[in-house]
């Protein structure tokens, strides 16, 4: 794996295995490939410090076909879990390939899992909100998401941008405390290219971005992220 840069970790602290990985796959990376995703989980099985856990963004991935493929809401959920269906079988089989003594050690879950974590019932509401009321923040998650879609996003009205904007929203705080699963914080997350969203992670933990939300949000784990890709 071709780590080009680090956040908020050092390739020591990762080399002596501080934190627990997770791999995040995004249903509309393409560069997530079985073969690419399988060179994810192999780099954290060698570096996390007690296991791994995959997580596939398949429900939240349904606001994309809903505002960038047309689909009604009902199409729009059900293409994007079965797709996560499809992707979690493909994660099972890598796993199977894997000798016997790793096979406890690679744990998956899907992204409405992931939201049941109390942090995320207690914070969602707050990004609602700043989100709706707070000019700045608005502007900025709606630029992550104009720099994610590129030219596409010229052919989006505001409206649309708003809805897209749930997608990152939604993703804030399941990501930015770390991923919570099964009563373990996983909080090193390995990911091919940074963004803007990457800056406001890290820059709400440090609270030098908006920093009266950075307050409310009472971040206890900080989480940590590497530009990470399949050499």
């Amino acid at each position: 794996m071709e780590i080009k840069t680090y956040l908020n970790c050092s390739e020591q602290e990762i080399q002596s295995k501080k934190f627990n990985i997770f791999v995040g796959i995004s249903l509309g990376n393409k560069y997530f490939t079985k073969e690419h995703i399988k060179s994810y989980i192999l780099w954290a099985l060698e570096n996390t410090k007690d296991d791994v856990l995959v997580l596939i963004a398949d429900k939240n991935h349904a606001i994309n076909y809903e505002v960038l493929n047309g689909y009604n809401f009902e199409r729009a959920l059900q293409v994007a879990l079965r797709k996560g269906i499809e992707t979690e079988e493909s994660v099972k089989k890598i796993v199977r390939g894997l000798p016997k003594e790793k096979y406890h050690l690679i744990k998956v879950c899907k992204w409405e899992d992931a939201r049941k974590s109390s942090y995320y019932q207690d914070k969602i509401k707050i990004f609602l909100d700043e989100f709706q009321n707070n000019s700045k923040f608005h502007d900025f998650i709606i630029q992550i998401i104009k720099e994610n879609l590129n030219v596409k996003a010229d052919n989006l009205n505001p409206e649309e941008l708003d809805k897209l904007a749930s997608y990152v929203l939604d993703e804030l705080p399941i990501i930015l405390n770390g991923v919570e699963f099964e009563g373990k914080i996983y909080d090193l997350h390995p990911y091919p290219g940074l963004s803007s969203l990457d800056d406001l992670f890290m820059n709400l933990q440090t609270g030098k971005m908006f920093p009266k939300l950075a307050k409310m949000l009472e971040i206890k784990n900080k989480i940590a992220e590497v530009e990470a890709y399949v050499d």
